[in-house]
């Protein structure tokens, strides 16, 4: 019997007895000894705790699932579970964040997107290791680095942070290059899944630029107003050029990473011949208009393997018209852009500290990382026994494994800019949108590059 299979046993006996216990009392406590009803189970504890992926389908579904659950098991624990939206303003974030740190005994217990914002507040507190002083460190909390995969011990997971470990590393998220078969066949294109090259997504975009010469438009890549996908394929076509891992987590700018960064601009430049943004993209808001591949109205949406849910929850009979795609490169990559995140820290100054850190342990089982993987199509960073039963029919798995197979440990989050600009230069911009637009050249946007590094 695997440890999964003990797992699920076990939790359908405590279903079953405390389902009986129920059914038999109302709910209420009996003393044994004189037969009296004494109450309702007490309520010891309430955790409060700031949800996040509200209209998200089913990774809304499986947070909700997973407080009621939590909830059933415990059941003198009220979890007040509300999402980050209706609690504050997403331009507040970091400040309520902050509001909550300084608190002698803050609201809440559990809050959100702490990865999100660590950066950020570092930079309003002017300490990158603020996180030490205001949240529980994990990595101390018995059985917390068993639970996870080999990543959680390399250098790159432990300096993200200043040093702290502040809560499960659950979800994992892959960068995909999704391509609309249909558009792809009515363009006469095969797109290459795996191992596709820059030259092959030029020819791609080429044949994009030609098709809509001479029928309706259809954007080759969809963008929108302001969050600017295209970025990633610029990171991934960096990475494939750098040949040694080490190399890559050198957070200097060598010689070789600016030779890099210029052959990557021109790469751009070479895209912005053939018109390849979406021609109204300053009219394109991603939460609304993320739909637009669904309809056939792009060939592709570069992203996040996060699409499915909302895919599903938005057009469950087209999505699986869209194939995720390994983003192009140059030569083969050591590395890929993904890689893990830990969407939630707990206070020290929490009100119910003990018991929050129980609940985010709960968030350590492998059958909640196999919910997971089954409810978002994405990797977790939990350990777990999904063994992809499904595997070869879902091409939203398939590709999943395939890249984490491929890399395992080797990926990089998409918004660690240090390991291409250098510590000292990660918040330049990058400007690749501009150079895909033809409103700046590959050499304009490399001499402004230039005029901002420091060594």
């Amino acid at each position: 019997m695997t440890k999964t299979s003990f797992y699920r046993i076990k939790l359908l006996f405590i279903y079953t007895g405390i389902l009986f216990s129920l059914i038999s009392c109302g709910n209420k406590i009996t003393d044994k000894s004189k037969g009296k009803t004494i109450g309702p189970i007490p309520i010891k504890s309430e955790i409060n705790w700031i949800g996040q992926w509200a209209a998200e389908g089913d990774k809304e579904k499986l947070l909700r699932e997973f407080a009621n659950e939590y909830e059933f098991l415990n059941q003198d624990v009220k979890v007040n579970l509300k999402m980050r939206d209706d609690v504050y303003k997403a331009s507040d974030e970091a400040q309520f964040i902050i509001d909550q740190l300084k608190k002698p005994v803050a609201d809440w217990d559990i809050i959100a997107r702490v990865h999100a914002n660590y950066q950020q507040i570092a930079t309003i507190l002017n300490d990158p290791y603020w996180g030490e002083k205001y949240l529980v460190d994990f990595s101390k909390v018995p059985g917390f680095m068993e639970s996870h995969k080999s990543f959680i011990n390399t250098d790159m997971y432990k300096k993200r942070y200043g040093n702290l470990i502040f809560g499960p590393f659950n979800e994992g998220q892959l960068c995909a290059l999704y391509v609309n078969t249909d558009v792809a066949k009515k363009m006469g294109i095969t797109v290459k899944q795996y191992g596709m090259t820059f030259d092959d997504f030029l020819g791609y975009i080429k044949n994009a630029y030609e098709y809509n010469k001479t029928n309706p438009y259809i954007a080759p890549i969809f963008e929108d107003a302001n969050w600017i996908q295209s970025e990633i394929i610029f990171k991934q076509l960096f990475y494939s050029l750098i040949g040694s891992y080490d190399e890559i987590l050198d957070t200097r700018l060598t010689p070789e990473k600016l030779q890099a960064i210029e052959k990557c601009y021109l790469a751009m430049e070479e895209l912005s011949k053939y018109e390849p943004v979406i021609k109204n993209r300053s009219n394109m808001n991603w939460g609304r208009d993320n739909v637009y591949p669904l309809e056939d109205k792009c060939l592709f949406f570069p992203n996040y393997t996060f699409m499915y849910p909302i895919w599903k929850m938005k057009g469950k009979d087209k999505m699986y018209k869209m194939l995720p795609c390994e983003l192009p490169v140059f030569k083969p990559s050591i590395v890929y852009l993904g890689g893990y995140v830990a969407n939630w820290g707990v206070l020290k100054n929490a009100p119910h500290k003990e018991e929050a850190i129980k609940l985010m342990m709960h968030w350590c089982t492998p059958e909640i990382a196999e919910k997971w993987v089954r409810y978002t199509k994405s990797p977790s960073g939990v350990k777990g026994n999904f063994t992809g039963a499904t595997f070869g029919g879902d091409p939203f798995e398939n590709f999943m494994y395939t890249i984490d197979k491929r890399y395992g440990t080797k990926m990089i989050q998409e918004l660690d800019n240090q390991y291409i600009l250098g510590e000292k230069n990660y918040k330049i911009p990058y400007r690749v949108i501009e150079v895909l637009e033809g409103r700046m050249t590959a050499q304009e946007a490399i001499d402004e590059l230039k005029s901002k590094l420091v060594n």
